[in-house]
């Protein structure tokens, strides 16, 4: 049995799942320190985009490399740019912080 690889982006939902259920997950946060000032995804490490490529070791190796910023623009480039770096559970959060506090919304 292989296990078929991850997409490359994760909706809400699918974070919940993976909040839910304690699986081996690992979040970044690439956005900006001012924008995690104003709104904290958590205890996420915070490397900006245009930093990442220097903290590659600082990475946490799990099953589900959760990236996240505001939107997922960002996030999307991280994950694309992690995955072609041999980080192959990168995941883009779709939406970005946006939809995870929409879906919070939603759900409480």
């Amino acid at each position: 049995m292989t296990n078929a690889p991850l997409p490359l982006e994760i909706d809400a939902h699918g974070l919940h799942k993976i909040q839910t259920e304690k699986l081996n997950a690992a979040f970044i946060d690439v956005r900006m320190p001012w924008e995690v000032a104003q709104a904290p995804a958590g205890d996420s490490p915070n490397i900006p985009l245009n930093q990442l490529p220097q903290h590659l070791d600082q990475l946490p190796k799990a099953d589900h490399l959760v990236i996240i910023c505001a939107h997922g623009n960002r996030s999307m480039m991280a994950a694309q740019w992690l995955r072609q770096n041999g980080f192959h559970t990168a995941q883009s959060l779709m939406g970005g912080m946006a939809s995870w506090r929409r879906y919070q919304e939603m759900v409480a």
